[in-house]
């Protein structure tokens, strides 16, 4: 009896040890896989993020690209059929070779291309029509054009970025530009990651694995083949399904690919209908659930152990990952560097060429007032001549004592030649490009005291509003001075001729924003030049008297202090320019 019941016993125990020890493997394995996939998620959503903003870098560089060549006046003449075709395409093309785009091209309301940056390549897009493709026909109806595809003309695909050209509020035509996403394509392969884009049809257009290139995530359907038939947007492509098995696992998202496993995650593209997905292979849950049970199949005795062991592994193991992650990281944080130091740069050579313009509109204003000038000098001059040759005779008549009064009447003469010349000096010295308190009073009065000689030779009265107190802006004083000398003698310009001229000036501030209103009593602004006075180059002036410069220079100062420009007309006759500039903190006037 005793025997059976020790057997029992022994028995019993050996059951419940296995039982504890099935339980054991079972919840090692379980708590093992779980845990690495917790980490890989943790680690998929960190690299979502930092793929998707790569992605967004490489696209937005270019957004703006189409926006502004639609605004070159020689655009709208070439999609209107009275443009040079020669200059439209070395212009597409330099400004192309600047961007670093593959191709920059305009088409007229047909679809059909009249200008490019690739005129002079063997597979240019001179004369091919493009009108079927949908980036065209959302922007003939007035939207951003943004598409994915193989080009049919170089068969290389690129995503394509339109914008409407406008001319009197009507679509004439659309610029395009085509960025080949190769090199981020390339960088995406030699990451050793596995991550694809798939557009709205779930067609994969961008992956770190080219033989997954133009394969879809599910079968497309007959009216989906059908349109990017017509769209000839993948042409030569059979757009085979990947064949995606995906299964729930709990709240894991695994999927079956070919004889691989993966964990993947997937996060929308803002501002776009593509997806981004990020595929973990499952091989790594594998082998750790499978060292979980080996470990805990050697023995229950060495779980504590094991335990420990494993700890220690788990920590080398994600030291290891995170220092293969801070070294990617490092690599593309490296890269962004390298690109926003190159646009600083290219910033800093547009405030260059800024700064020389305002500078060379200086030296042109003092040319223009030279004879103002040298009729302000040759006054003083003349009178110093009269008291030199009045004290000579005092001296051959034996009265040097009465030569005090005259002596006196140079040194003042000379002082106040000193005055003009300083005055120039003053108002001729280059910008430093470091921005400060201004006081605008100060700046104005500066600019209207340069302008006295050439307002009273033409005949101009300038009139100032009272305005009592100050008003403080951060920004360059040399540069607002030249705000100001651009629109005076814009508005001197404008009444050349009128029997009554007069400017006024007239200063105000409200809501933290200083204003100033320069209104003169020309003709006017017309009404096909008002939206069009700020862009380069455009001039209401005969040949040879401007370059279109001035205002467009006027509108960038403005613009870099924050502040806004705008012309209207008066309704009792007459053109006014209305700055408005933030006030500094602690400088409103009341």
């Amino acid at each position: 009896m005793f025997y059976w019941l020790s057997t029992y016993s022994r028995a019993s125990l050996s059951l419940a040890g296995i039982a504890i020890a099935g339980l054991a493997v079972w919840l090692a394995v379980t708590s093992t896989g779980n845990i690495a996939i917790d980490q890989l998620q943790q680690t998929a959503q960190a690299r979502l993020a930092l793929y998707e903003s790569t992605l967004r870098a490489a696209v937005d560089r270019y957004r703006y690209l189409p926006y502004v060549v639609s605004r070159n006046h020689d655009i709208a003449d070439i999609v209107s059929g009275n443009g040079n075709a020669d200059i439209t395409n070395r212009y597409l093309e330099k400004v192309n070779e600047r961007s670093g785009a593959a191709a920059l091209y305009v088409m007229d309301h047909t679809g059909t291309t009249v200008a490019a940056s690739n005129w002079n390549t063997p597979d240019n897009y001179l004369g091919k029509n493009y009108g079927f493709r949908p980036y065209f026909k959302e922007s003939l109806a007035g939207q951003d054009g943004f598409f994915y595809g193989i080009g049919v003309t170089t068969g290389r695909s690129g995503l394509f970025i339109s914008h409407p050209i406008s001319k009197d509020g009507e679509i004439i035509g659309v610029v395009a530009v085509k960025l080949e996403l190769d090199e981020l394509e390339q960088n995406w392969q030699g990451g050793g990651e596995t991550v694809f884009v798939s557009d709205a049809d779930s067609v994969i257009i961008l992956t770190s694995r080219s033989d997954w290139k133009y394969r879809t995530i599910r079968p497309l359907t007959v009216t989906e083949r059908d349109r990017i038939l017509r769209n000839r947007q993948y042409s030569g492509q059979e757009l085979l399904p990947l064949h995606m098995d995906e299964k729930q696992s709990g709240d894991d998202d695994i999927v079956k690919i070919g004889n691989e496993q993966f964990l993947f995650d997937v996060k929308p593209i803002s501002g776009s209908d593509w997806n981004l997905f990020y595929l973990t292979p499952m091989d790594y849950v594998a082998e750790r659930r499978t060292s979980a049970l080996l470990i805990t199949i050697i023995g229950s005795g060495l779980i504590l152990l094991t335990v420990l062991f494993l700890r220690e592994r788990e920590l080398k193991l994600a030291s290891q990952r995170k220092s293969l992650e801070f070294a990617r990281i490092q690599a593309l944080n490296a890269r962004l560097e390298q690109e926003i130091g190159e646009r600083r740069k290219t910033e800093a050579e547009l405030r260059g060429t800024q700064d020389e313009l305002v500078q060379a509109g200086k030296l042109a204003a003092l040319g223009q007032m030279s004879a103002a000038i040298a009729h302000e000098i040759n006054q003083p001059i003349a009178a110093i001549r009269t008291f030199c040759a009045s004290a000579k005779l005092l001296l051959e008549r034996g009265k040097p004592e009465k030569l005090g009064p005259n002596i006196s009447q140079i040194s003042a003469l000379t002082e106040r030649m000193g005055a003009i010349t300083g005055q120039l000096k003053t108002f001729s010295r280059k910008s430093t490009g470091v921005l400060e308190p201004v006081n605008i009073k100060s700046a104005l009065d500066n600019v209207i005291q340069f302008l006295s000689s050439q307002l009273h030779n033409e005949g101009c009265v300038l009139e100032q509003k009272e305005f009592d107190g100050k008003l403080i802006v951060h920004a360059d004083l040399v540069r607002i001075e030249q705000v100001f000398l651009n629109i005076i003698r814009n508005a001197l310009d404008a009444m050349d001729g009128d029997l009554e001229k007069r400017i006024v000036v007239e200063l105000s501030n409200a809501r933290d924003q200083a204003t100033i209103r320069i209104s003169d009593t020309g003709p006017g602004i017309d009404k096909a030049s008002l939206g069009l006075l700020f862009d380069p180059f455009f001039t209401t002036k005969d040949p040879g008297q401007g370059v279109g410069l001035g205002l467009s220079v006027t509108y960038g100062i403005v613009r870099d202090f924050g502040g806004t420009i705008r012309a209207y007309n008066r309704a009792d006759g007459g053109a006014c320019f209305e700055i408005q500039l933030p006030l500094m903190r602690g400088d409103q006037t009341s």
